[in-house]
């Protein structure tokens, strides 16, 4: 009898120790963007109406087009200035979660503004609102067209663009209201001029006459442009989460090294068996020590926001992002192919490196 009770005392401390020590992985499946690479010509595109909608007299659409003096002024100096892939320069504001946006600036005028803030605002809309009610107060066009001197522009909404990003034009600017499809209200919105829109490409376009098209980055332009992606899908993870009431993610020095690794892989098209392989050999190798762990990919989508609205409107990447079992994050970012890790650690982030 004895010897059993201490058999089953022995089997017992086993298990537990197998439970707490069993590393669990998941790495979800790149989420690619909806919108084509490259924009169709096309003929017959409809002039936008006559009748158009005012553009907002308040909230921080107003300063979309305006000098950057008049964004300082009103916010101060931004907390950081990095570079796009798009040839403007973001301005972020991060310092606190409630107040956190990003305003694009190509030659001291301000040409958009992506705000995720909740007490930031955004008339005629305001974050957290429900959906449907912008759909009683807001003329919504599955079809929007743009003239820009003598070339015109179609852009169309699918069916998933009109619950989850909503296209709205009014006289000289246009919106981009994100929504949190789940919970059917409004998580962000993005303010920006005629030709940004354009440049972006967010939606399914035809053209008639001149594509306005990036120009090709540096290599040392296009590596800052990466790191900044990098710090902008982190610090948007934590916006979301904390709003959520999850405490914010710690950033991992040591897994931002490894998700740059498999953004960069990714970008090559490398195949797994000759690439860098499973994220829990990756881990292993970097001498990363951690209970759990996963990783969101993305392709092709336009910058770090629309990244993070893509997977946050996809369940099985949803479900890390809003995890609380994570407490450590890291994210690579390679032309326009994402990384991001969520870690388990007891130590502090960063220190194995």
């Amino acid at each position: 009898m004895k010897f059993a009770l201490r058999l089953l005392l022995v089997l017992a401390a086993i298990t537990v120790v197998i439970l707490f020590t069993t590393q669990g992985t998941k790495e979800n499946d790149p989420l690619i963007s909806p919108v084509p690479n490259t924009a169709m010509p096309g003929e017959g595109a409809p002039s936008p109406g006559k009748e158009s909608v005012s553009r907002p007299d308040t909230g921080i659409s107003v300063l979309v087009g305006e000098p950057t003096g008049n964004l300082t002024e009103r916010f101060g100096p931004p907390d950081r200035i990095e570079p796009s892939m798009y040839g403007y320069e973001w301005w972020v504001y991060s310092n606190k979660p409630e107040t956190y946006m990003m305003a694009g600036v190509h030659d001291g005028n301000v040409n958009q503004i992506y705000a995720a803030g909740r007490e930031l605002d955004v008339s005629p809309y305001s974050i957290g609102e429900p959906v449907e009610d912008i759909f009683r107060y807001t003329i919504i066009e599955p079809e929007v067209s743009i003239e820009i001197g003598t070339d015109r522009y179609l852009f169309s909404m699918n069916g998933d663009d009109l619950e989850e990003r909503l296209l709205v034009a009014y006289d000289g600017i246009f919106a981009q209201v994100y929504a949190d499809r789940e919970k059917g209200e409004v998580m962000a919105v993005r303010f920006l001029s005629p030709r940004v829109l354009v440049l972006h490409q967010p939606y399914e376009m035809t053209y008639e006459g001149r594509l306005i098209a990036p120009e090709p980055l540096s290599s040392a332009v296009q590596i800052a442009a990466d790191r900044a992606a990098e710090q902008q899908v982190m610090e948007l993870t934590n916006v979301f989460r904390q709003r959520d009431g999850l405490p914010p993610l710690q950033e991992d020095g040591s897994a931002s090294g490894i998700a740059r690794e498999r953004a960069v892989d990714a970008s090559r098209g490398s195949r797994s068996e000759e690439g860098n392989g499973p994220l829990s050999d990756q881990l292993k190798l970097a001498g990363i020590d951690y209970s759990e762990a996963g990783e969101n990919m993305a392709a092709d989508y336009l910058d770090a926001a629309e990244t993070v609205h893509g997977w946050i409107n996809s369940p099985e990447h949803r479900d890390l992002i809003y995890n609380r079992k994570y407490n450590r994050q890291g994210a690579g970012v390679s032309n326009k192919v994402y990384s991001h890790l969520f870690l388990n650690r007891k130590e502090p982030a960063g220190s194995s490196e």
